[in-house]
């Protein structure tokens, strides 16, 4: 992962993307025992705003060029399957903004904070992620005024009451 982490780094350095946030299942990782997973997401912010019908492109010439194979939507980046997502809504966009700068495997990185990624979870409504969702209550110090800010702005406070009543 440390490799992993120190690639995906780099990308910053030449160009490909701006910034980017350890989200999903991984991001979840660094807060709970999230359970499983095999990928893991990047969400980006890419370099510039593209007209492009394929915003990742130059990512994927990027692997090409540096033999790290793509394998459906993942490129295999140090033996990791990784998901570059661009920020497609603006929930994504502020996490990627807001994201908590951690050391991990003795990198930098940039990891989502969890209020955002309960707030994406919210919003996606997945079974899994209704069933990491309350382990992010359970067992997460989260800052409950931030999550309710996040939930307004993004008009998901609909949702965060249903969850409640259903799985608190």
């Amino acid at each position: 992962m440390k490799k992993t982490l120190q690639v995906i780094n780099s990308l910053i350095d030449l160009g490909l993307i701006r910034n980017y946030a350890i989200g999903g299942a991984m991001g979840q990782f660094y807060y709970i025992e999230a359970g499983s997973t095999f990928d893991l997401d990047i969400m980006v912010h890419l370099k510039a705003e593209s007209n492009s019908l394929v915003p990742l492109q130059e990512i994927y010439q990027w692997a090409k060029a540096n033999n790290y194979p793509d394998v459906k939507e993942h490129i295999i980046i140090e033996g990791i399957p990784v998901q570059f997502l661009p920020a497609f809504n603006d929930l994504i966009s502020e996490a990627i903004e807001n994201s908590n700068k951690v050391t991990m495997f003795g990198v930098e990185s940039f990891v989502m904070k969890p209020e955002y990624l309960m707030a994406i979870m919210l919003k996606t409504g997945r079974s899994i992620d209704r069933t990491r969702l309350v382990k992010f209550f359970e067992e997460c110090d989260f800052d409950k005024n931030l999550l309710e800010l996040i939930l307004k702005k993004f008009s998901l406070i609909k949702e965060y009451n249903l969850f409640k009543e259903k799985f608190l």
